[in-house]
């Protein structure tokens, strides 16, 4: 099935529809759905408003790089209105957005190096930074079986104290999600 992107654009800025539901919808299936990337965008409420409004021009390494507060990202979003051209986003999806970007691309928390706010921060932060910079791990790219494999280097080479099984999953999927080899930096 194919769907002029003028049509389909619309549907998803106006109609409210996530890019995963809308795959869901016109193509009947959950795995293509599910095999959309977004960019490497990190999960979280408000992903297919970015994704969906900025990318439609900028690619999303120009705008996950400015690590903006929340007045700064709504400022930049009423510039790109106001001298660009770009389309007002629905309040809505305006709220959404200025959520997903402060939590994702928001400034740096001085009390976790940096680290996004979601569960596992604080985990992550405890275990890695006790040894070494917290930057040693922001400026890392890896798969989760790439940072598994570094915990039990850590551990077996390290001497880093064994995690208990529910951190260790904790900080891994934490690593994974925002450390992962696709996230933008």
């Amino acid at each position: 099935m194919r769907i002029p992107v003028l049509v389909l654009l619309p549907l998803l800025t106006l109609g409210g529809w996530g890019a995963q539901s809308l795959m869901t919808r016109l193509t009947g299936g959950a795995a293509a759905a599910e095999a959309l990337d977004l960019a490497g965008l990190p999960p979280g409420p408000g992903r297919d408003a970015v994704y969906y409004t900025c990318r439609a021009c900028h690619s999303s390494r120009q705008f996950v790089q400015q690590r903006l507060s929340r007045d700064e990202w709504d400022a930049l979003l009423t510039e790109m209105v106001k001298k660009n051209g770009m389309a007002e986003p629905e309040p809505w999806a305006r709220t959404l957005m200025l959520a997903y970007l402060t939590t994702h691309f928001g400034p740096p928390d001085d009390e976790y190096g940096g680290l996004p706010t979601a569960p596992g921060q604080e985990e992550t932060f405890g275990i890695c930074g006790a040894c070494h910079s917290i930057r040693l791990v922001t400026q890392q790219r890896l798969t989760r079986a790439d940072w598994d494999e570094t915990l039990v280097w850590m551990v077996e080479e390290q001497e880093m104290d064994p995690l208990e099984p529910e951190d260790r999953k904790l900080i891994l999927d934490y690593l994974a999600t925002y450390y992962g080899r696709d996230v933008p930096r």
